[in-house]
């Protein structure tokens, strides 16, 4: 499985900002998910991608924050990149 690559500061800045508003973050990413119609180009479809991988290292952070996911295992799921 393919780790999904995220900034490191993006990262950083959603480890520490009040848990309410990476909760927002991941309801407002999941709504704009849902409101995606059809996904016709395969620039559609690779935009969907990203934003699919945006919303699951959100959820990641989440699960890391909450001690409900190690850093370890937070790793083998995401590359922080520079």
């Amino acid at each position: 499985m393919d780790r999904i690559l995220f900034p490191r500061s993006n990262f950083d800045d959603l480890r520490n900002c009040p848990i309410d508003k990476l909760e927002e973050d991941i309801s407002r990413t999941s709504i704009r998910l849902k409101l995606q119609g059809n996904l016709i180009t395969d620039h559609d479809r690779e935009r969907y991608k990203q934003e699919l991988d945006k919303l699951s290292v959100f959820k990641y952070i989440s699960q890391l924050r909450k001690g409900k996911l190690s850093y370890e295992d937070f790793n083998q799921k995401v590359e922080l990149t520079s």
